[in-house]
């Protein structure tokens, strides 16, 4: 059977809680990168991002994983696994992959590699040479990807073991590490390219959620002049863009002048929010594309963020796609 081209990930759905059939899923890690997908073939790689972009030439630094599924047997592979950059302290940092992102470097020499270099976290195997392992279950898959690929990793390159059952204490570990959460698969789930179900589900210790920047806000005082803050919103159930909130926490005076001229070609006269809208004279309206990250301390009843903070541009998601996740209004 022929290898696939090209494969949507699929994706995991928010849940305020831990699935109540506990050992009915493994859980992993919820790492604070980018979704890649990674197509080997004789030791060379192809990588691919959640949006299908060709990213290879992004990402140099973890094409060590070619020479790892040769040296374990295998001639070709599809793999999949999120890219991730880690900070001085060993945890992974959004922020610090923000520099790589979207961006060819000229290879493994290059600047931008050393001072944020890239490590590709695996945690499935979706084909290996002839057979797809597509609609075998989430325990054949990584029982088929640990035999494949040594133990502890390699240049470039980590497969964290899962962990059956005991989700409360995969959470509270995770909690302790400052990390973001884990993700709770279904042991006997299949993998379905593109789609989101509830045999994936993203516990997180921290909220984050995608939005969608329609308009920037002047500065004010010391950043007069500049990009003040973000006017941001979510697609509603409707397909309807509403507005969530302003964010100006998180934006250095550096990543604030790249905003504003990533978003001066975007810029209509017209509102893209439908409904409720900046609540501050001055909007700079713009066609909704940029897709960013923020973290934030709940939902309020008006449906806005409630003290959200910046972490960074996402251009692994389209922005028709970004919707309210399931943080609970409070």
């Amino acid at each position: 059977m022929p290898r696939p081209g090209t494969v949507k990930p699929m994706m995991a759905s928010p849940s305020p809680v831990l699935p109540a059939d506990d050992d009915a899923y493994g859980y992993e890690v919820k790492w604070d990168g980018v979704r890649t997908i990674a197509y080997v073939d004789g030791g060379s790689v192809r990588l691919s991002s959640r949006t299908l972009r060709d990213v290879t030439r992004v990402y140099p630094d973890v094409h060590g994983v070619g020479a790892a599924v040769a040296a374990g047997g295998g001639r070709r592979a599809v793999l999949d696994g999120e890219v991730v950059a880690f900070d001085d302290t060993g945890r992974p940092s959004f922020e610090k992959l923000q520099s790589r992102m979207n961006v060819e470097v000229s290879g493994l020499g290059d600047p931008l590699v050393s001072g944020a270099p890239a490590v590709y976290v695996l945690f499935d195997l979706l084909w290996l040479d002839d057979r797809s392992l597509l609609d075998a279950t989430y325990e054949e898959r990584r029982a088929a990807l640990e035999s494949l690929l040594p133990a502890g990793g390699g240049a470039g390159w980590q497969a964290p073991a899962y962990v059956p059952g005991n989700g409360a204490a995969m959470l509270a570990a995770t909690r302790a590490q400052r990390l973001e959460g884990v993700i709770a698969k279904r042991l006997g789930s299949r993998y379905l390219p593109g789609k989101r179900g509830t045999d994936w589900l993203k516990v997180k210790n921290v909220n984050r959620q995608e939005v969608v920047i329609g308009g920037w806000l002047p500065g004010e005082g010391g950043l007069t002049g500049t990009l003040g803050a973000l006017a941001v919103g979510v697609y509603d159930d409707g397909g309807v863009f509403r507005y969530s909130g302003r964010v100006g926490t998180g934006l250095t005076l550096a990543e604030r002048q790249r905003l504003a001229g990533l978003l001066a070609p975007l810029v209509t006269d017209a509102s893209p929010f439908v409904g409720a809208q900046p609540d501050k004279r001055g909007c700079v309206f713009v066609r909704p594309e940029l897709v960013c990250e923020v973290a934030f301390a709940e939902w309020t009843a008006i449906g806005t963020l409630r003290h959200p903070a910046y972490k960074g541009l996402r251009h692994d998601k389209a922005a028709r796609e970004v919707v309210r996740e399931g943080a609970g209004v409070r």
